[in-house]
């Protein structure tokens, strides 16, 4: 027990550096990670002029409000505990109603937070002996939870009478999520980064949008070609003005997925594939990386990656941005914004490797059920469960990939051309995080390290991946 007590510790020690130390290059994370929406506009409205308004004190130390679906009515409700509070946490709340219909013998009390929220209250409630019935959450971190002893297995409730099948996933996903042989939860969704660019500054530019760059190389003669200065002069032009661009060929997204897809294209990892060897500081890693930093600060083609840049959102929005590497839940931004949209293509990520090797990382959304959830608890948690992997098509919707391939291939799936995309994207070259049980320490510390390479036009790229990669290694190290 006091050994249990002390991962809980130390998992929320883990989380809590996680939050604070997010990388000096990152931009804000994207919507599928978003904290909650912020208030409606009735609630944000001004108070009447007339009336006097005494604003309450605000207590730094209240815990942050969930939002809370609490559908049909009974004694002892299913509680679900979960991250969709994005874009896609609308249509997420169809769903649970949908669900609710019909299992009128169900009721539901389910409360998304924040993630960084979600990990300190997980395994907390567990520890304390009071767990929600069910939890979402990303295969990234399912080894790391599964080792603490947060996670019930999912063998015998969900796989082996038949009420899941395996090989109806993503195989890669399937094994994020197994942990010393037993799989712990089952796959909701496949999300990750897919390539959205905008066809008409390609076309404007005398380049063909169907027929993209193949490798690195022929990327930065595109690039050249589609950044403009506010004079309409390109980089590689006299006079143009690195200070004043209008027109970016592309842009440093999201390092938890934009690195690792990088990083695999050019044949280099965070670690080995039984994680005992740290590789950040290998010469394709250094390589990898050397690319992004040469984008913004040799050829000028992509944002330097420094706290407060804009989000690519919102160049991209406004005809500033060519290239954007961005998730699956994009497709809410686009459904948003038809005008955007209508100018919009979608593509599997660009090779920016030597040899064009394609690669991209993927994750999905898991639902899984907490140690020590009572047969009650399980029993329902497995009813939702399943009901959520089977009618993946409405999620979908949102963006996002069903986790189940069949549903991946029905009609209504298929017609949203950037779902469709991605599902094809993610079976073909799509791989995910190498598991570890101290995943999130890892990924804080080479995110770190990169952030450090590229927010700097002077940085030290070897020395900065080198002193991530011995910190990685400190932690492989340990029993």
């Amino acid at each position: 027990m006091r050994k249990f007590l002390f991962s809980i510790v130390l998992l929320l020690a883990l989380i809590m550096a996680l939050v604070a130390c997010g990388g000096t290059a990152s931009e804000p994370a994207p919507a599928e990670e978003a904290e909650a929406p912020a208030e409606t506009a009735d609630e944000a409205a001004a108070p009447d002029e007339e009336e006097a308004v005494e604003e309450a004190p605000v207590d730094p130390n209240a815990e942050p409000t969930p939002i809370v679906n609490a559908l049909g009515e009974c004694d002892d409700p299913l509680v679900l505990w979960h991250g969709l509070t994005g874009t896609d946490g609308a249509v997420f709340a169809v769903m649970l109603e949908d669900f609710v219909a019909a299992n009128p013998d169900v009721c539901l009390n389910a409360e998304g937070y924040a993630w960084d929220t979600f990990f300190q209250k997980y395994p907390t409630a567990v520890a304390a002996g009071s767990p929600p019935d069910m939890v979402i959450f990303h295969a990234a971190e399912v080894n790391q939870m599964a080792a603490q002893g947060l996670m019930m297995p999912m063998e015998e409730l969900m796989y082996s009478d038949g009420t899941m099948n395996k090989d109806d996933f993503n195989p890669a996903v399937i094994n994020a999520i197994t942990y010393n042989g037993d799989t712990m939860a089952v796959p909701f969704d496949n999300h990750g980064w897919l390539l959205w660019y905008n066809r008409q500054l390609i076309e404007d530019a005398g380049l063909d949008p169907d027929n993209l760059p193949q490798n690195g190389d022929e990327f930065i003669e595109w690039a050249q070609m589609l950044t403009t200065d506010v004079n309409g002069l390109h980089p590689n032009e006299e006079g143009f003005d690195p200070e004043n661009v209008d027109v970016w060929a592309m842009e440093f997204t999201w390092p938890r997925y934009t690195i690792p897809t990088t990083l695999w294209q050019f044949g280099a990892s965070v670690m080995n594939e039984d994680a005992t060897q740290a590789t950040l500081n290998s010469p394709e890693a250094i390589a990898a990386v050397q690319y992004w930093h040469d984008l913004m600060y040799k050829y000028h083609v992509a944002p330097p990656a420094v706290p407060g840049k804009l989000w690519a959102g919102d160049l991209y929005a406004n005809n500033r941005l060519v290239f954007m590497w961005e998730g699956t839940w994009t497709g809410g931004f686009m459904k948003d914004n038809p005008d955007v949209a209508a100018l919009t293509g979608v593509a599997f990520i660009n090779s920016l490797a030597p040899d064009g090797k394609q690669a991209v990382k993927l994750d999905s959304h898991i639902m899984a059920v907490p140690a020590g959830v009572d047969e009650d608890g399980a029993n329902k948690a497995k009813a939702l469960m399943t009901y959520l992997a089977d009618n993946g098509a409405f999620w979908a919707t949102s963006g996002q990939v069903p986790g189940k391939l069949e549903v991946q291939q029905l009609p209504e799936v298929q017609a949203i051309e950037s779902v469709a995309m991605a599902a094809d994207e993610f079976n073909a070259i799509g791989s995910t995080d190498i598991p570890h049980k101290a995943f999130i320490e890892i990924q804080t510390a080479w995110e770190t390290a990169v952030g450090n390479a590229l927010a700097n036009p002077d940085a030290d790229i070897a020395a900065e991946l080198e002193a991530g990669n011995a910190q990685i290694q400190a932690i492989l190290d340990r029993p």
